[in-house]
């Protein structure tokens, strides 16, 4: 969520679904989803786990090396730098 849609949020009252937190910011206290990658994803699809049979993968893929941070609604899944 970009920090313009998280101000949008913030201004629908009680049917925020984020009340205790900010969204659209990187800081502590915030609701945050992130992925840090060794690489640019929009150059090389392979830094993110892309390859030819990534949609149909079965069962899913090995551990990404070159995904160094997974956090989603401020919780850290994964954090290798």
């Amino acid at each position: 969520m970009t920090s313009v849609n998280g101000e949008i949020v913030k201004l629908s009252g009680v049917m925020d679904p984020y009340p205790e937190g900010k969204l659209g910011v990187i800081e502590a206290g915030a609701y945050a989803d992130i992925i840090i990658v060794e690489g640019n994803p929009l150059e090389d699809l392979t830094v993110i786990g892309a390859n030819e049979k990534w949609f149909d993968a079965e069962p899913r893929s090995p551990e990404i090396d070159t995904i160094k941070v997974i956090m989603k609604d401020g919780k850290v899944y994964k954090n290798t730098l």
